[in-house]
């Protein structure tokens, strides 16, 4: 934190860290219900499960996930803007620990569809409002990192589903992800609110107090009155103001831009593949390990690649690691595809089903590489603070109603292609992207927010030092650059 406009060579960071602690713990619950269905379905259909279903019941088992995330969305962000972010995550383990509850006592599909629902309810309010919090209470130093501990929190929890499902019962499985949200629960209902909004509710021995627990080496007098300079400068526009500036062209191009992104990520197939994972290797006959094992690999390497991608990301570039990502993601289906040519031509399964748990692996490891990065960095990145909140909620809505749709067919589209041509088809919808992200998608990399702006404006501004030099001091212009804020320091 900057002290006199210098910066403290000293910061206490572990309460940052308890709170990045938190949200990758949610994010890790989220995981475990996304991942829940590929390990369960068949004990779902079997005629010994105390309770069977059909296969149209067991598509909505499966689909409804994203239908509750879809809702998510919304609610987290009205959330954010009447309780706050940090109790908005409280408010989002809510829904997931009833999810946890109603598997337990499941003992007909209705109680299953509710749990889904409730589970994508969670990721919906959780993705919508994790960021922001974790951008308003963390130093600029740690702050991409407690972000990405957040969104690995998804395929940690995928992993651990998977080695879950493969040696417990679904109850005793759900019984353990129960007791794991009751300590975030006790977690969050201790953290206090982030700053930033309790100075928007007038509540500022509250926020004091809370820049101290989060900031323990700051001036917090010094610190309580930027934050509450940068939330009044915010508060002067109206909600009606803020939504009329996406009538402005490079703020619709940028969200035309993400949307079409996320959609591709969700194109991609990752919900089908995720869910149906186990039922698609056995179907490929795959026997050298056991399916549920090779499900295990595969989450673990994606949990690798989603690690890899924090360093890949700014070393690269976002445009390479999206093409990179979409070419891969095509060679992998190209190989589920081969795998299912030449079973159906007659060869030996044994010779052949290597291909299949190769396609898996190089499928998963790069979901995680790009595809599913690249769009929420760039989210986080190409608009402005102000409107951060409604793009995420539009970008977000639009995403979960591919994600619905998409597995919500999926079962359908497989009686009607059949696997020999339903992966190549989502491997070239995936190729589709290459070309889009190669003319249209800007590169973020290395650029201050007020460069990406002026970029996708068209404007050609490099003189970032007269722009440092309208800011207070250049600590403070760095410091406020890398939280995205960019308050400009007038004299009125």
């Amino acid at each position: 934190m900057a002290i006199d406009g210098k910066l403290t060579s000293k910061r206490i960071l572990w309460p940052q860290w308890i709170a990045g602690f938190g949200v990758l713990l949610l994010g890790t619950e989220v995981g475990l219900m996304g991942g829940w269905s590929s390990p369960y379905i068949s004990e779902l259909i079997s005629p010994n499960s105390s309770f069977t279903i059909t296969m149209s019941e067991l598509s909505w088992v499966v689909s409804l996930f994203n239908l509750g995330r879809l809702t998510g969305c919304i609610k987290g962000a009205l959330c954010s803007g009447y309780f706050g972010s940090e109790k908005t995550i409280l408010i989002s383990s809510m829904p997931i620990t009833l999810s946890w509850l109603f598997i337990i006592l499941a003992n007909r599909v209705e109680w299953i569809y509710i749990a889904r629902f409730l589970g994508g309810l969670s990721l919906g309010m959780v993705y919508s409002c994790y960021s922001l919090y974790l951008g308003e209470i963390a130093n600029p130093d740690i702050r991409g990192a407690l972000v990405a501990m957040g969104t690995t929190g998804l395929p940690i929890g995928n992993l651990l589903m998977s080695v879950m499902g493969a040696y417990l019962s679904m109850y005793t499985s759900a019984l353990i992800a129960l007791i794991s949200c009751i300590v975030i629960i006790i977690i969050f209902v201790w953290l206090p609110e982030s700053p930033y909004y309790l100075i928007k509710k007038k509540l500022d021995e509250k926020a004091k107090h809370s820049i101290q627990w989060y900031h323990r080496d700051c001036d917090v007098e010094q610190e309580f009155k930027e934050m509450q300079i940068f939330v009044e400068s915010l508060n002067r526009q109206s909600l009606l103001d803020t939504l009329k500036e996406f009538k402005i062209f490079h703020y619709r191009k940028s969200i035309t831009i993400v949307s079409i992104l996320i959609v591709y990520s969700q194109l991609s197939g990752i919900n089908s593949i995720l869910f149906y994972m186990e039922s698609i290797l056995t179907t490929a006959k795959v026997s050298v390990i056991e399916p549920a094992q090779v499900v295990i690999i595969v989450m673990t390497g994606g949990v690798v690649a989603s690690c890899l991608s924090i360093f890949l990301l700014d070393r690269f570039g976002r445009k390479f690691l999206m093409i990179a990502s979409c070419s891969a993601i095509l060679l992998s289906y190209s190989i589920l595809t081969l795998e299912f040519h030449l079973l159906d031509f007659g060869f030996d399964s044994e010779k052949v089903e290597g291909l299949a748990i190769i396609g898996m692996i190089l499928f998963y490891i790069s979901i995680f590489t790009g595809i599913i990065l690249v769009p929420s960095t760039m989210m986080g990145e190409i608009f402005p603070p102000h409107l951060k909140c409604i793009a995420a909620c539009i970008v977000s809505i639009s995403g979960s109603v591919i994600a619905f749709l998409s597995t919500l067919t999926y079962l359908t589209l497989l009686d009607f292609m059949t696997e020999k041509y339903l992966f190549l088809f989502y491997g070239l919808l995936v190729a589709s992207c290459i070309p889009f992200t190669l003319f249209l998608v800007p590169e973020t990399k290395g650029l201050s927010l007020q460069e990406i702006q002026n970029k996708l404006m068209g404007k050609d501004d490099n003189d970032k030092a007269l722009r440092a030099s309208t800011c207070v001091d250049k600590d403070k212009f760095s410091q406020e650059r890398n939280f995205g804020l960019y308050v400009i320091s007038r004299d009125d």
